[in-house]
């Protein structure tokens, strides 16, 4: 069931139930997810990694490398596959950096930046995960200075830090901590500029989209079709 709710004239109705996209520019994306529902209301970003692209791949998808599954043995191999799926891709990730995670931090850091060669060799977004290690990616993001746009998706952090990525020129992709109240989410999607953020479910399989648009809007006090018609980060990354 749904549990938020949008208004519509004198009705209430489920924001699950909301078609909120009238045209080829404005359009309910859900711009990180591992669990795709095929809804016809909804363009999916489904994220990919090695071992996970058997069968039919989805319409748009993200490729890439993330810090969990590492392995010194299986890193070359894994380099290859981003390869071969880079081409076909929507953006490369969710690549970057865990400081929370068993995984050495040498072996994070040359997975990360083989990603962001992949992702300026294909043209193509590059959407990070990023716990722990902002300094890290803002320095990275300014040294190299890379031609493509750079995305953070699952964002939680301080408006400080929200700042602090903004001004090195990267997006921001905010998710489920927008209903956590001890999030600081909620806070830094209201300083974030409309064509600045994206908006995504993740790994919440219980986490509908259109819920999603619902409580970013009332975080922004408007409504999810004018958020939409702003075009979020949509316009200026993708051609959808």
């Amino acid at each position: 069931m749904c549990g938020l709710y949008y208004r519509t004239g004198s009705q209430w109705l489920p924001a699950c139930t909301v078609i909120f996209y009238g045209s080829e520019k404005v359009r309910c994306l859900n711009f990180h997810t591992h669990y795709p529902t095929g809804s016809p209301s909804v363009e999916e970003i489904v994220n990919l990694r090695p071992g996970e692209s058997s069968g039919v791949l989805p319409r748009l998808y993200s490729a890439g490398l993330h810090p969990w599954f590492l392995t010194e043995m299986s890193l070359n191999s894994d380099l290859e596959w981003l390869r071969s799926y880079a081409a076909n891709a929507i953006a490369i990730g969710e690549a970057g950096l865990d400081k929370m995670v068993n995984v050495p931090a040498s072996l994070q850091m040359a997975a990360f930046r083989a990603c962001i060669v992949v992702s300026e060799e294909s043209g193509k977004p590059l959407i990070i995960h990023c716990v722990k290690a902002f300094d890290a990616v803002i320095a990275l993001k300014k040294s190299l200075k890379p031609a493509q746009p750079w995305i953070i998706h699952g964002f939680d952090k301080h408006p400080q830090v929200a700042g602090e990525l903004l001004r090195a020129g990267c997006y921001l992709s905010f998710g489920k901590a927008l209903f956590n109240d001890r999030s600081h989410a909620a806070r830094s999607l209201q300083a974030v500029p409309a064509d600045r953020f994206f908006l995504e479910t993740d790994d919440a399989r219980d986490l509908e989209i259109e819920a999603v648009y619902v409580r970013a809007a009332r975080i922004r006090g408007v409504t999810p079709e004018e958020m939409i018609a702003g075009g979020l980060g949509i316009d200026s990354i993708f051609m959808l």
